[in-house]
Order: structure tokens, then sequence, then C-alpha cells
């Protein structure tokens, strides 16, 4: 009687975690969030990818040893309570570390909040007791966690464009192996975490060298690809958020991996078009930069286009477009919704 009532426990529990999961997934929209701006703390029962977040090793270990969670746990009680799923992103580092091989200071975009700091980390291992710390407060296994955390963190990005040296200071070799090492620390820790890839920064030929090189020394240690499009200050955009020219450098890498665009800026570019044609493309996800971010703004027409298609169409399961301009959109119940754009 005893191991019957187990195993049902077992069953009853196995069945809430998968379908926590399969709620996860159900988004397919999602919006960089700033916590301190109340316009940029994403939308309720969707992404929410914080940039450059409080997952800064320098904002949470702020001297070794001695760990500080209020600005993170602020960052995930909200996610909580607005079912948000947070994608973290991982910045390995922190002033006082640094220092200790005297490495020069670089010049991020992030301001004083952030680390003054962009290198690769004097010791592996003082990285690794902070990794470890962060991880073990937001996996949701019971022990170590934050107070009442009821929303694990199960998406880690690791890292952001280290191809631009305003997020990054080292080199190739020093990415490739902050990024494996942080990888095989999390998935050991977190069983059913998921890795993300340091977005790349588009495909303009910089980047496309940059990734032809590293995408096979990361590509066993990552679940998502990750690409980002960001317009350029005149508002020049490319119409698939770079997710074909990416799809196809994967596919000649031999990587088959879902794509996500993590960072989503339209430019002069039609937002609908825009998004329909990075769905078409492979891209699973698209993450919208947000109402207040730096450059160029979302007119407020392509706001409400964007708003609206949202609200009519997420959580599909499936999209192909039947002509130039008309999609079909299928879910999950097999029902299918036509947009015309």
């Amino acid at each position: 009687m005893i191991r019957l009532k187990q195993k049902n426990f077992l069953i009853i529990l196995l069945f809430l975690i998968f379908s926590s999961k399969i709620s996860f997934a159900e988004s397919r929209f999602g919006e960089l969030t700033e916590f301190h701006d109340e316009k940029m703390r994403g939308k309720d029962n969707q992404w929410v990818r914080p940039h450059p977040g409080p997952f800064v090793w320098n904002k949470i270990e702020k001297s070794q040893g001695n760990f500080s969670w209020q600005e993170s746990d602020e960052y995930v009680v909200y996610a909580q309570e607005h079912n948000q799923i947070i994608i973290a992103t991982i910045w390995p580092y922190a002033n006082w570390e640094q220092k200790s091989c005297k490495r020069k200071k670089g010049r991020s975009p992030f301001g004083k909040r952030f680390a003054k700091y962009l290198n690769k980390p004097c010791s592996m291992e003082n990285y690794k007791t902070f990794l470890l710390a962060l991880v073990d407060r937001y996996d949701g296994d019971g022990n170590n966690d934050m107070p009442k955390l009821t929303k694990p963190i199960i998406y880690w990005e690791i890292m952001n464009e280290p191809e631009i040296k305003m997020f990054f200071k080292g080199n190739e070799s020093d990415f490739v192996e902050i990024f494996n090492f942080s990888s095989k620390l999390i998935k050991e820790k977190q069983k059913d975490s998921v890795i993300i890839m340091a977005g790349a920064a588009g495909m303009f030929p910089k980047n496309k060298k940059f990734w032809k090189s590293t995408l096979p020394k990361i590509k066993d240690h990552f679940d998502i690809a990750n690409i980002h499009h960001i317009s350029t200050p005149d508002g020049k955009c490319d119409k698939e958020f770079w997710v074909d020219e990416f799809a196809e450098l994967l596919k000649i890498k031999n990587i088959n991996k879902p794509i996500w665009v993590t960072e989503a800026m339209i430019g002069k570019c039609k937002v609908l078009s825009s998004y329909i044609n990075a769905f078409a493309n492979g891209a699973e996800l698209i993450i919208d930069v947000g109402v207040n971010a730096p450059g160029m703004k979302m007119g407020k027409n392509s706001r409400k286009k964007l708003d609206k298609f949202i609200n009519e169409f997420d959580g599909f399961t499936s999209m192909k477009l039947i002509s130039k301009n008309k999609a079909q959109f299928k879910y999950k119940n097999g029902s299918t919704k036509l947009l015309t754009f």
C-alpha cells in the first residue's frame, strides 16, 4: 500500500514537472527587461531576458565570499508573480577578482552599475565558487534555494555578444574556455538546465568570422542557438532578423539546434513581416528589446501591431508562409489561424 502511494505520488510529481515545462514553452515572445524601469519589466505569461540583468558576478559577490542576492531575488520574485520565464545572462566579471591579477579595465555600455573589468577571470576556481552559488540559489532543488522560490531558473545564457569588445575583452580561446567550463558546471549541478549560446551580434562579416571559428568548439555545450538583431543608428535592418543567414551558418557547421532571437530591434523594417519571416526561417522565440531600449525606437503604430499580433497568435506550435504576405499558424489543439500582413 505504501509503495503504491509512493508510486502514485512520483507519477503526479513527474506530471507536474512535465506540465510546467510545457507551459514554459507555450509563448513565442518576450522582452528585454530592466527592473528599475516600470515600462521595461516585461509582460505577464511571457519570456523575459533581464539585460544586463542582476546575474553579474560583480553585483552578487561584491567582495570574495560576501554574497548579496537582493537584486537578483527581486527579479525572480517579480517573474514568479507575473508568470514570466527568465532567461538569465551570466556575466563572469568581478572587479575584486580581476584586480587580483591586474587586468586592464574595460568600457561597457552599462555604466557604474556594471563591472569595470571585462576579461577572463583570473582564477576559474573563484568563478566556479560564484557560479555554483548562483545556480544553487535558483535551481529549485530544495537545497539552499531562494526563500519561497516557486519557478526555478532553468534557462542560462552564458555571456553576451563576445565578439564585441564592449562586452568581453578576451580572445576567442578565452571565451571558449569560459563558455564550456560554465556549461559543464551548470549541467552537473542542474540536470534539467537549458544552456543558451551567447548571442551573436548579427551576421555582419566580422560576426560570421568569429562564429565560424567558435561554434564548432562550443557546439556540444549549448542547447539553444542564439542570434541578435540590433538595427544600425540609421535604422538599417535585416528583414529576417538575420535568422536565415544564421541558420545557414549552423547548417554548414553541422549544428542542429533550435534558434532563438534574444534581441530584436526592427529599425526601419516592417514589424509584422520581420517577425513572421524570422519565424518562417527557423526562429522559435523572439525577444523584443523593449520600449525604452537604447537605439531607434519602434513607432507607436508598429508597437500596436506587434502587441495585437502577440495577443491573437501567440502559443502556436508551427507556422508556414502560404504566400508572400500570408502566414498560417497551427496550434496544439489542431486549429489553425491565417494572418495577412
